[in-house]
């Protein structure tokens, strides 16, 4: 466990794609509703530096969705688009998060704090991913097969951030891939484990030890205050 919550005034808090689509869309999971209080618990009752909040935004004939590709299935293998002898499997999803849609907005609880926080005391960098029609993005960091990244490693860089405390969805795709590129780009990574969630208590569980092996430390908002500090 993560000692305890002075480390957050250090950090930069990380909200991975809490969009609709996520959470009662296309792509939505009863679990996911059930980390909302936990996010808006850390926007209303923490001083943050900084706060990201990243969001997929996705083009309509994006490689991850199934209706670009008829036919094929779960997935597909795609070569990598700077190494044509690198191939990747591909998986293949409903529509998602395609921006001007409902389904790519973040969630209206979460938005209305951050614009709050905008406007009163704190920066909020919102970091757009996967916009690349031929290769998806889990991490916020970069795409799938980091041939292009996004403004956040530079961001904390600038604003000589050392630790990032993520959250969102879903837990074994892109809050993992978010925490383990924190960790590959040298940053301490916390992951808020009752503030992210994906389809099962298996695939969280898988996910969470894959992250600890990578030296993600994580932390439960639901253990007493009092006890930490």
């Amino acid at each position: 466990m993560a000692p305890g919550l002075g480390k957050y005034y250090r950090g930069r808090a990380v909200i991975v794609d809490v969009q609709n689509d996520f959470i009662t869309g296309s792509l939505g999971s009863p679990r996911a509703p059930k980390i909302l209080p936990k996010i808006y618990q850390l926007l209303d009752s923490h001083e943050w530096p900084f706060i990201v909040a990243s969001q997929d935004w996705h083009p309509i004939d994006h490689v991850s969705f199934a209706a670009t590709h008829p036919g094929a299935g779960d997935s597909i293998n795609i070569t990598f688009l700077d190494t044509n002898s690198k191939i990747e499997t591909q998986a293949l999803y409903p529509n998602h998060c395609v921006p001007e849609t409902w389904g790519a907005e973040i969630e209206t609880g979460v938005q209305t704090r951050l614009h709050y926080l905008e406007g009163f005391r704190t920066p909020v960098n919102y970091i757009k991913k996967a916009q690349n029609h031929s290769v998806d993005s889990y991490s916020a960091f970069g795409d799938n097969q980091y041939h292009q990244f996004t403004t956040l490693h530079s961001e904390l860089l600038l604003h000589s951030i050392e630790t990032i405390v993520v959250t969102g969805l879903i837990t074994n795709a892109c809050v993992r891939g978010t925490s383990i590129d924190g960790i590959k780009f040298g940053f301490e990574v916390i992951l808020i484990e009752d503030a992210t969630e994906t389809t099962s208590d298996e695939a969280k569980a898988s996910a969470i030890a894959e992250l600890e092996g990578w030296a993600v430390s994580k932390y439960l908002l639901a253990i007493p205050i009092e006890t930490l500090i």
